[in-house]
């Protein structure tokens, strides 16, 4: 089937039912053609003037609002996404914070024990140490240098007697 092309009016052969132009420069032409008018201010007509502008206006304002709002929803996606990736980073530390707590009070619960079984050692020995000085005072016995070394360190004075100790 013969056609005619629309630019150049020239018959030509189609390779393909939805062929329009006899060559790819031909189609372009028309394109840059069309793209050159529409870019354009329509030149109003004599009956119609204010229409003509009013509706180039109105293209033009709903391509500016068009890409104010891509640009808009671009921001918002970003936000979005940072949003997120804020969101996951609070969730794993506090999922670490839980655990660090948890490390903590397992260590604070080890500090009390500890400081428990110290203060029954320093007990038992006070008491041991207090046994051993009056067993010392009750049979004569002299304490040795390095015994009394320990007690003088420890703020005991075997020697001397406690005020309020019962003599006999």
């Amino acid at each position: 089937m013969i056609k005619i092309c629309e630019e150049c009016a020239g018959c030509f052969e189609p390779s393909r039912k939805s062929q329009r132009f006899c060559s790819i420069r031909c189609g372009n032409r028309k394109r840059d053609r069309i793209r050159r008018t529409a870019r354009r201010p329509a030149l109003p007509v004599a009956a119609d003037a204010g229409a003509v502008v009013v509706k180039d206006e109105l293209k033009a304002l709903r391509r500016q609002l068009a890409t104010t709002k891509r640009i808009y929803q671009r921001r918002v996606e970003i936000l979005q996404s940072k949003l997120r990736s804020q969101s996951c980073e609070i969730d794993r530390l506090e999922a670490e914070n839980s655990e660090q707590r948890q490390s903590n009070n397992v260590l604070q619960l080890e500090v009390a024990r500890l400081k428990r079984a110290q203060r029954t050692n320093v007990q038992d020995l006070a008491h041991l140490a207090a046994w051993l000085v009056s067993l010392a005072n009750a049979k004569g016995v002299a304490l040795d240098p390095a015994t009394l070394d320990i007690l003088n360190r420890r703020g005991w004075h075997p020697s001397k007697r406690q005020a309020g100790a019962a003599r006999t």
